[in-house]
C-alpha cells in the first residue's frame, strides 16, 4: 500500500491516502458503535472518553516525532547535496588554478561527472543505488587526481585541498545512497494501530451527520500526515523528491567557465 501510494502522481497519493484512512476509520467506528450498542451506551461514554483522549494524545505524538525525523533526515540529504555541489564546485576551481592546461582532462572529468549525477545517478537512486556510470566515472576522476605531480608549494597546497573536496564528494555522494535507503519509521504502523483503536472509541457515541462529518476530517487529516510521512521518507522518489537541479546549474557554470 505504502509503495503504491508515493509511485502515484502527488494528487492522486494524497486522495488515495485519505480515502484509505477515511474507510478503515469510519469501518471500524461503525463496528465499534454496533458492538457497543449491545451494552448501555450511556454508561460506556465517560471511561471511553478518558481512554480517547489518553490514546488520541499518544497517536498524535507518534505522529509528531515520526514527521519530525523524516524532516531531519531530508534536510541531511539536502545539506550532503550542497556540500557535494560545493566541493565539485572548488575541485574544478582548484584545478584551473593548478594548470589550466595540464588538468584540462581532470576538469571535464569533473563536468562529466556532475553530468551524469543528474542523469545516470539520480533515475538510480529512485531505485534505491547508486548510478553505475557514475560510480566508474567517480574512480577515474579519483586516480587522476591521485596522479597530479606537483612542483611548487602553491600546487601542493592547491593538491592537498583537490584531495580533500573529492574526499567530501564521496562521503555526501553516500549520505544520498543512505537517504534512498531510507524506510519510513519502524513505528508508523504502530502509529496506524493507535489511530484505528481511537476511531473504535468513537463507537461509544451514536452516529450523527456532525459527528460522522468531524470524524471524517479527522481521518482525512490522518491519511494526509501518513502520506507526508512515507512520502518524505524516500527523498529520491515521487513528485515530492529532492530533484538533480542544483548539478545541472552548476554543469551549464562550469562549462561556460572552462569555454
Amino acid at each position: 500500500m505504502i509503495d503504491f501510494a508515493i509511485s502515484l502522481p502527488t494528487w492522486l497519493g494524497v486522495a488515495v491516502s485519505i480515502l484509505f484512512a477515511t474507510v478503515a476509520g469510519l469501518g471500524v467506528y461503525l463496528v465499534s458503535f454496533r458492538l457497543a450498542s449491545i451494552y448501555k451506551i450511556d454508561e460506556l461514554k465517560d471511561p471511553v472518553g478518558s481512554l480517547f483522549r489518553v490514546i488520541g494524545m499518544l497517536v498524535s505524538l507518534m505522529l509528531s516525532l515520526a514527521f519530525a525525523e523524516v524532516v531531519v533526515a531530508l534536510r541531511t540529504v539536502e545539506n550532503a547535496i550542497q556540500r557535494e555541489v560545493v566541493a565539485i564546485s572548488d575541485t574544478f576551481s582548484d584545478l584551473r588554478s593548478f594548470d589550466e592546461a595540464e588538468t584540462r582532462p581532470i576538469q571535464q572529468l569533473v563536468i562529466d561527472y556532475s553530468d551524469l549525477v543528474a542523469r545516470d545517478e539520480w533515475p538510480a537512486l529512485a531505485n534505491d543505488r547508486l548510478g553505475d556510470r557514475t560510480t566508474i566515472l567517480k574512480r577515474q576522476l579519483a586516480n587522476a587526481v591521485m596522479n597530479l605531480e606537483p612542483t611548487t608549494p602553491a600546487q601542493e597546497k592547491l593538491w592537498s585541498n583537490i584531495l580533500a573536496d573529492v574526499d567530501a564528494i564521496s562521503d555526501n555522494r553516500l549520505i544520498r545512497l543512505n537517504g534512498a535507503l531510507a524506510e519510513p519509521p519502524v513505528y508508523i504502523n504502530v502509529v496506524f494501530f493507535g489511530f484505528l483503536v481511537t476511531m473504535a472509541c468513537f463507537g461509544a457515541y451514536r452516529p450523527q451527520v456532525p459527528l460522522v462529518a468531524l470524524v471524517s476530517l479527522y481521518t482525512a487529516f490522518v491519511g494526509l500526515v501518513l502520506y507526508l510521512i512515507v512520502s518524505l521518507s524516500d527523498p529520491f522518489h515521487g513528485a515530492m523528491g529532492l530533484g538533480p537541479e542544483p548539478f545541472e546549474q552548476l554543469v551549464v557554470a562550469m562549462q561556460s567557465e572552462a569555454r
